[in-house]
Formats: structure tokens, sequence, C-alpha cells
């Protein structure tokens, strides 16, 4: 297979990429999660400052038009965002529940099916274990002894 020379310069980079991530994780993950931190800020920001300008425009509008007050004025605005942000939270949350519920109607089905699963994993391990010589037997329980032994050293 003739690689093309594009091809060549991806698997470079990408092997550049995986030697760097081996010899200094440290710096890649903070690089990783500045970008992540920077990306977020950035989002945070420009809605910020889209509410502020949706907001300031509304005060405005609702001033001219109706002739009120500061205090009135942002009643109005208030109410207004409210009623708007609402309806769509209206509906997420009944496609939310609608899936929710559609889900918590498969766990019965899904609870006989693991059930029955385990019976017969069950009985095959009770007839695996049944069948087994002794000697084998006592190999298997003294093995899954002194690992229980050893990793209570390790865990308490």
């Amino acid at each position: 297979m003739i690689l093309t020379t594009y091809q060549k310069i991806i698997y470079g980079l990408v092997l550049v990429g995986i030697v760097i991530m081996i010899t200094i994780p440290d710096v890649v993950i903070e690089l990783v999660t500045e970008l992540f931190h920077l990306i977020f800020e950035l989002i945070f920001e420009v809605a910020d400052v889209a509410f502020e300008g949706v907001e300031t425009m509304l005060d405005h509008l609702v001033e001219h038009w109706f002739h009120t007050g500061l205090h009135e004025t942002q009643v109005i605005v208030y109410y207004t965002i409210v009623s708007i942000v609402a309806y769509p939270l209206y509906r997420l949350a009944r496609v939310l529940l609608r899936i929710l519920f559609r889900y918590l109607m498969t766990i019965p089905v899904k609870y006989a099916r693991y059930k029955t699963e385990w019976i017969l994993l069950r009985q095959d391990v009770v007839f695996y274990w049944q069948k087994l010589p002794f000697l084998i037997k006592l190999k298997w329980v003294l093995i899954a002894t002194s690992s229980l032994y050893l990793a209570s050293f390790l865990f308490f």
C-alpha cells in the first residue's frame, strides 16, 4: 500500500501527538481543560451579552409604548421574559416526561428477562460446580480466600 503525502502527514501528526501525550501528560491535560474552560466561558459571555441586549431592547420598547416608569418597566419586562422562556421549558418537560414514562414502562420487561438469564446462569454455575472434582474445588476455594486475604491488606 502506497501512502499519499497527506496520509503521511496525518500519520506523522498522530504519532507526534501520541508521543507528546505519553511524555508530558500533565501539560496536555492542563491544555485541554483550559481550552474547555475558555470555550464555556466564551459561550456564557455571548449568552449574557445577548440576554442583556434583549432585555435593554424590551426596556426601551415598553417605556416608549406604555410611557411607564423604571419599576413598572422592569416588572413588565421580567414577566415578558419569563413567559417567553416558560413555554419552551414546558414543552421540553412534557417531552422528557414522555420519554421517562416510556423508559419506566420497559423496566418490568427488562427485569423479567434479566431475572430469567440470571436463574439460568446460576443453574449452569451450580451444575458446573457440582461436576468438578474435589481437588479443583479445593484449589478454587484456596485461591479465592487467599485473594481476599491479600486484598484486605491492600484496601483496609
